[in-house]
């Protein structure tokens, strides 16, 4: 990267003298994917252990184990001394903004809110033994059958590479499943049911905004798959305030149908033609009032919907609506206590989303872990580095504020005189070189909230507790914060994650010694470790 700045030569009245009036960067080639003259490792022989419901790898100072039962990376220690405090898991929830919340999308995007601890093992762990490392290879399931997540660990003498590989599975036919957008057809008429403020209708031959519905079964976790007899909600937005949608649901009243009842409250059966299982997509249903009455949701008189009495004109098609992308994709973990610093060469120094990082530039940043979380008056995502090549967190020191390191060179830069950890992006397959990485000494669950942002448990960023152990992020995609208005609109279209995309990503965990960081500049002693894997 070439930085270029202009600044104030001298004082000349309301600007002082060194004043950035301009800069700008220009990336000179893409980033290689190892220092060619890293001279050659000592090839340690790695050792594979069967232990219960671990397969446990050790070679050199590093010890992995990674869990049969679920496929992740569940303890990672170097020298003896464990790092992390809980497994490497998949992630694709972020705390939500209030952006997020202005357009609904907690509720729209709610199947990916426990997608990743939820994640079920689909095939593996497998083992290969290579000569100097050994590559350990799962696949798992992500919301149910909505997308697949393949995870590959191969552990060498000096570090862990993980290589990840998300893929939506939902263009391949998927089931309907609950809390997720679908749309009601009339077999009849073979026009939509849409939901106009309090009135229920039946008018046009379309999908679009006000024939979008979220069926919510009772019981049963958003995105999870509906299936014949649940009691369900019936959900629609009814209008919209300058801080959010309203949502209703569709009840009966006698024989009428109104958009009135009270969020998540079933008042429906579904009843499959076909009987008994899954609701797919494109099933004909009939939706039995729960009220007692043995009525059903009707196409009445021209284009009302009504509550009568079983014929065909009760008969609906569940059109599933595209799988909705979700907000990230990418793994979390967290590190045992004693994590104090931080330096990265990315974005910064403050924090930056793909509709938000023009005014960042690529440098070398270092503060304290404490200091990377924003204060936001209301908890909510924050804190994330875009384009980040590596990030290295390290035990305690003097205490210090990011700032960037100079427009043309990296200057030597202090680093804490304990080991630490390194994460480090790998292309080719990582998108231009970076990942979105962050690092908190919060609780990353303390920042989010649930459906209703006023039930959020911490409410003022001034009552979040500081932790001791460390929270990161590793990210390959992560949406927009979007800003055109918070009562409805989402982030621009280029700026969401596709919900057919697929993903491909890879990255080091590298520990490092006090040995291997002792040069007068650490810094570049972490950049070359960074590039030398």
């Amino acid at each position: 990267v070439i930085s270029a700045c202009w600044r104030e030569a001298a004082y000349g009245g309301f600007i002082p003298a060194g004043h950035e009036e301009a800069w700008e960067q220009f990336a000179m080639e893409p980033d290689a994917a190892a220092n060619a003259s890293a001279p050659p490792r000592k090839s340690l022989l790695p050792k594979t252990m069967d232990e219960g419901d671990f397969i446990t790898i050790v070679a050199g100072g590093i010890t992995a184990a990674i869990s049969r039962k679920t496929g992740l990376l569940s303890k990672f220690a170097y020298r003896g001394g464990e790092l992390f405090s809980k497994p490497l898991m998949p992630n694709f929830w972020r705390p939500s903004t209030d952006n997020d919340y202005g357009a609904n999308l907690q509720k729209v995007m709610a199947s990916w809110r426990d997608a990743g601890a939820k994640a079920m093992l689909l095939e593996g762990p497998s083992v290969k033994k290579n000569s100097d490392s050994v590559l350990v290879s799962a696949k798992l399931a992500i919301c149910g059958s909505a997308a697949e997540l393949t995870l590959s660990y191969e552990v060498f003498a000096h570090g862990v590479r993980v290589d990840a590989k998300y893929e939506p599975m939902w263009t391949k036919g998927i089931a309907a499943t609950s809390s997720n957008c679908a749309f009601l057809k009339s077999a009849k008429s073979s026009k939509y049911v849409d939901v106009d403020g309090k009135k229920v209708q039946c008018r046009w031959g379309d999908r679009g905004e006000w024939q979008t519905l979220t069926i919510v079964a009772e019981g049963v976790a958003a995105g999870q798959p509906l299936k014949h007899g649940h009691k369900v909600a019936v959900q629609a937005v009814t209008g919209k305030t300058e801080s959010a949608l309203l949502v209703h649901c569709i009840v009966p009243e006698g024989g009428l149908v109104s958009c009135t009842g009270p969020v998540g409250k079933p008042s429906w059966k579904i009843v499959r033609a076909a009987g008994e299982g899954q609701v797919l997509g494109g099933d004909e249903i009939t939706l039995q009032a729960l009220d007692g009455s043995g009525l059903f949701l009707a196409l009445g008189e021209g284009e009302a919907v009504v509550a009568a009495a079983a014929s065909d004109a009760s008969k609906w098609i569940l059109d599933v609506k595209d799988w909705p992308p979700p907000p990230r994709v990418g793994l979390r973990g967290q590190l045992v206590e004693g994590y104090e610093d931080v330096m990265w060469f990315g974005s910064g120094p403050h924090e930056a989303y793909i509709d938000r990082k023009s005014s960042t530039k690529v440098g070398l940043f270092q503060g304290r872990i404490l200091e990377q979380t924003v204060k936001y008056v209301r908890p909510q995502e924050n804190g994330n580095k875009m384009d980040t090549r590596w990030m290295a967190l390290t035990r305690g020191s003097a205490a210090v504020s990011a700032s960037w390191k100079g427009c043309f060179s990296m200057s030597s830069v202090g680093i804490p005189s304990s080991a630490g950890l390194l994460i480090s992006a790998c292309p080719p397959h990582t998108p231009g070189g970076g990942l979105g990485m962050q690092c908190h000494r919060y609780s990353i669950d303390d920042f989010d909230g649930p459906e209703d942002k006023l039930q959020q448990r911490v409410k003022h960023f001034g009552e979040l507790v500081p932790q001791a152990t460390t929270d990161f992020c590793i990210d390959v995609a992560q949406m927009g914060v979007g800003g055109i208005d918070s009562w409805g609109s989402r982030p621009l279209a280029q700026h969401m994650i596709p919900a057919d995309r697929g993903y491909e990503w890879s990255f080091w965990l590298r520990p490092f010694s006090n040995e291997e960081t002792s040069s007068k500049n650490r810094a570049l002693a972490l950049s070359s470790l960074a590039r030398s894997q």
